[in-house]
């Protein structure tokens, strides 16, 4: 049995674009054609690859397989082409990194903008995502890697820890705050509950608002509309906020997250490389 290109390539570009209308659009084939490529594969394989869903076609167990050895065959294709364009110490390759807004902005692209200055043929793509998001981001293969606020323990997946956030209370320097209402991204976001599960206690009153995302909340209290649960590392040099004493320090590990795969692009390991060694720095 041999899988052809063409089978393939249905199979990848369906899988990341999550849509057989539109990776038939991409591939210039009507969707009856590629439906058809990906039949034969899954034929061939003897494995269904994809559940038909309404809301879009949903990868299998055997499909998440195939997506990882479809990963492994793309990074050796770019290693060998930047080979063949560009000096051998000169990296080359698309590097795609998901996160949650506040690290991916404060600590992941600092920590990579040297490295990446120095290295023109990459390219990036970075995605800011809730954190509940990120994980499905890196099943379907929409990211290479992807920034965690917890250690995912999930087999086939290595996870590097990047450093600690500590979390504290703040409200503004120059409003009175409203010591009830705390506020949040959006309703799913835990991380004021947690704070407080960890103190032992929630304020009287409790209360909640929602500021779309981290830098929201943080002009938020600013303006006196309530306070927030914070990661410190955020408040640098800002005289508009003053942090609140509490009983306990509470910390969140960082982590970056990939699929195990049998071969590692030198983009790939150099990218592990320079955040294990900078990403603490701006924690």
């Amino acid at each position: 049995m041999k899988i052809t290109s063409h089978q393939l390539e249905a199979f990848y570009e369906t899988a990341q674009l999550r849509s057989f209308s539109k990776a038939a659009d991409k591939l210039a084939v009507t969707q009856s054609a590629l439906s058809q490529r990906i039949a034969h594969l899954e034929d061939d394989l003897e494995a269904t690859l994809f559940i038909r869903d309404p809301s879009g076609p949903i990868l299998t167990t055997v499909g998440e397989l195939l997506l990882r050895h479809c990963q492994v065959t793309n990074s050796l294709e770019q290693e060998f082409l930047g080979q063949l364009k560009s000096s051998a110490d000169q990296f080359r390759g698309t590097l795609r990194i998901a996160g949650f807004s506040s690290i991916l902005r404060s600590v992941i692209i600092p920590s990579l903008a040297a490295f990446l200055r120095a290295s023109p043929e990459v390219h990036c793509e970075f995605r800011s995502c809730e954190v509940d998001e990120l994980v499905d981001i890196l099943r379907n293969a929409e990211a290479d890697f992807v920034i965690l606020d917890y250690q995912l323990q999930k087999k086939g997946i290595t996870a590097h820890n990047l450093g600690k956030e500590e979390y504290v209370i703040i409200e503004s320097a120059k409003y009175p705050s409203n010591g009830s209402r705390y506020l949040d991204n959006t309703p799913d976001d835990n991380t004021t509950e947690a704070f407080f599960h960890e103190q032992g206690d929630l304020p009287r009153d409790f209360q909640r608002s929602f500021m779309g995302d981290t830098y929201g909340i943080i002009n938020g209290v600013e303006l006196g509309l309530g306070r927030a649960v914070m990661p410190k590392h955020l408040l640098k040099n800002n005289s508009r906020i003053k942090i609140v004493k509490s009983s306990k320090r509470y910390y969140r590990d960082i982590t970056l997250n990939y699929f195990e795969q049998p071969y590692y692009s030198r983009l790939h390991k150099e990218v592990i490389q320079q955040l294990s060694k900078n990403a603490s720095g701006y924690l």
